[in-house]
């Protein structure tokens, strides 16, 4: 509200996306395709567990996705939704699949911590006169360390295998959902081309939303287009993610203006207000897939050999260390 009655917001520029409408169209097209690319990521990473995620299927469940993103508070919100449709006709796996979808979120996130990683060194001089950007990179690499490290302890057999993680599992309350999500993320060590295949989808899906803002800002702002605009980018869109307000709203816009102007450009909340304009217009598509009710999306196939022999060896190391603790 505030950004709206203080002039911080140049209203007149959204014009741009009419008049500039052969580079909107452009926009709306790439626009679509990330959302493919985010689609063909779910079902990527259902495959390995021997569940069948079509890409119509995962196209339709991330289209409601992106209507209830701009709907319900925080940029995330989208995949609750995900998983109460997705998980129709599946039960006795449920868990998994809040997991699976909670995974490839993470694998999103993990992705928006790194585009400006790799982006920052074309842009030594702005960072170099920033230190609101130096310390958002390194914070960046810091969370994105964080998360490396947590999938590597969740790899851990040693770890799965411990007396107070199993107490834990037996004792704490929930801890049997607590066990099941622990081991779908503990088996994907065994499919760990899986996981990298996701990162690098991830990346594409990232480079494809930089293209649409870059796009947006040159129909809302031609005179004022800057490269620089694909290192801040992924920047504002973190604090977009803060499950504060309905998609993030307002506080994105102010981080793009704040990211904006350090780089001594303008249009950060415009370019934003257009990105969720035309985001907007397919999540419409989203809400009629969601009025037409649930449907089953995601079904069962017979688990891979690899997988079944992945669930047995988790079970010999179980035994195993049952038999050392007896012993």
């Amino acid at each position: 509200m505030y950004l709206a009655i203080s002039g911080a917001i140049d209203w007149s520029s959204l014009r741009g996306l009419a008049a500039a409408w052969p580079i909107t169209l452009a926009a709306l097209i790439l626009l679509l395709a990330q959302i493919g690319v985010s689609a063909w990521r779910l079902s990527v990473l259902m495959k390995p567990r021997g569940l069948e995620l079509s890409l119509p299927s995962s196209m339709r469940l991330t289209l409601i996705g992106v209507f209830f993103n701009a709907c319900l508070p925080g940029a995330t919100s989208g995949d609750v939704v995900k998983i109460y449709y997705a998980s129709e006709g599946t039960r006795g796996r449920r868990t998994e699949l809040m997991t699976i979808i909670l995974l490839d979120r993470a694998s999103g996130m993990f992705a928006m911590l790194i585009w400006p990683l790799i982006a920052a060194p074309f842009f030594p001089s702005l960072i170099a006169s920033s230190k609101i950007l130096q310390g958002l990179l390194w914070s960046s690499a810091a969370v994105a360390l964080v998360m490396f490290v947590c999938l590597i302890i969740g790899f851990s057999n040693r770890l799965r295998n411990s007396t107070i993680l199993n107490l834990a599992f037996q004792k704490l309350p929930l801890g049997r959902y607590a066990e099941k999500i622990f081991d779908t993320i503990h088996i994907y060590r065994h499919n760990k081309g899986t996981l990298l295949a996701s990162g690098v989808i991830s990346l594409l899906n990232h480079t494809m939303t930089v293209g649409v803002m870059l796009l947006i800002s040159q129909a809302t702002h031609p005179n004022e287009f800057d490269w620089a605009m694909s290192l801040l980018v992924p920047l504002g869109l973190l604090a977009n993610t803060l499950p504060l307000t309905p998609g993030g709203l307002g506080l994105g816009e102010a981080a793009f203006n704040k990211l904006f102007t350090m780089a001594g450009l303008t249009g950060g909340a415009e370019i934003l207000i257009g990105w969720r304009l035309l985001t907007s217009l397919w999540g419409l598509i989203g809400l009629m897939f969601y009025l037409q009710g649930r449907k089953r999306f995601v079904h069962e196939t017979l688990l891979p050999l690899e997988a079944n022999d992945i669930n047995n060896s988790i079970d010999q190391e179980r035994a195993h260390v049952e038999v050392q603790s007896l012993a």
